[in-house]
């Protein structure tokens, strides 16, 4: 069951989100009533309220933001397993987890600064990452969480390039000599497909040229998932490569448009994360993140800065971690068979 967030607390006990954030944060000037209103709605969502006072910090519960980039139209959210994964720790912990998308008009300042917020985990690039250099500049500390390396703040990388020779190694193992990838157009882009081109040529002993190794390079959304899934069949791949949920999707899309059957016609494997993939049909395969592990290290990192804090102590140098992931194999692959 993932854990409430602080509007849900709010929405329940019938309370105001700046009375609720007091109550669960152990502040003076609270009404008994607020606290026993709280405490109900608490238990009603399925959690148990927290001590008073929380053993790690004098202060009680505090707030955590997690800050994700706002989804475009119909998308698919790539880090929505990480963000419940931490909203689960931190709320274990006997803190508040506040969720905010970036892009969506945020305001650190008014949105996070005013109503208490300890500090902040930022998920991705793009407007996200944007959001956690304005969030440090008005002095909260923030742990990134994305696929690139950013310098200045602490920041957990995953590592997509080791995903793609994965996924390319794999297949190859299981035959496949026909491989495409399809990758979203973000800054990105090139470097996954020179690391795809790569892996390619040093697996399958080939010159892995466009016609070789083909990639396409598309925008967001499952729709242009689709399209790039076309395109790559077209070029008669018997197993693809998927860098994002929407393209993932794309591809279901696509092949049963085409009357071609997964994995009998084509082998498909996601790179990244990809929400309920052991419901689809068929069941994707995925190299992926133990996200669960993640979101320990990542809110205990977050933790001990805030602690460095609080303690008036001088910031520590910037921790980079990489983050590697680990092929988990379902029913979307299988032995390369002739269409």
């Amino acid at each position: 069951m993932s854990r409430p967030t602080l509007a849900r607390i709010a929405e329940a006990s019938g309370l105001s989100l700046s009375t609720v954030s007091r109550v669960l944060r152990d502040r003076p000037g609270v009404s008994e009533d607020a606290r026993r209103a709280v405490s109900i709605a608490l238990r009603s969502l399925g959690v148990e309220p927290p001590p008073a006072t929380n053993p790690d910090t004098a202060s009680g519960a505090r707030l955590i933001a997690v800050v994700s980039n706002a989804l475009v139209g119909p998308d698919v959210d790539p880090y929505a397993t990480l963000a419940l994964a931490l909203n689960r720790r931190i709320f274990e912990l006997g803190d508040i987890a506040v969720t905010a998308a970036a892009g969506d008009g945020l305001d650190p300042a008014t949105a996070f600064a005013s109503r208490g917020v300890a500090g902040a985990i930022v998920l991705g690039g793009a407007d996200a990452g944007s959001e956690s250099q304005r969030l440090a500049a008005a002095g909260m500390p923030v742990v990134r969480i994305s696929n690139a390396p950013h310098s200045g703040l602490p920041q957990f990388v995953l590592d997509a390039s080791s995903g793609i020779e994965t996924a390319v190694r794999h297949l190859a193992h299981m035959g496949h000599r026909r491989i495409g990838f399809a990758v979203v157009q973000n800054s990105a882009a090139e470097s996954r497909a020179n690391v795809f081109r790569q892996a390619v040529a040093q697996t399958l002993h080939v010159q892995a040229t466009r016609a070789e190794a083909p990639v396409e390079i598309t925008r967001e959304g499952q729709l242009a998932g689709a399209h790039a899934a076309e395109v790559l069949l077209a070029q008669g791949i018997t197993a693809a490569i998927s860098s994002s949920p929407a393209i993932t999707l794309g591809f279901l899309e696509a092949t049963a448009r085409a009357r071609l059957h997964m994995p009998e016609d084509l082998s498909l494997l996601t790179v990244g994360d990809l929400p309920d993939a052991d419901v689809l049909d068929p069941p994707m395969s995925q190299v992926t993140y133990d996200w669960t592990q993640l979101a320990e290290s990542a809110v205990s990192e977050l933790r001990r800065i805030i602690g460095q804090r609080d303690a008036g102590h001088s910031p520590s140098v910037p921790a980079h971690y990489r983050v590697v992931p680990e092929l988990v194999l379902r029913a979307s692959v299988r032995p390369v068979t002739k269409r």
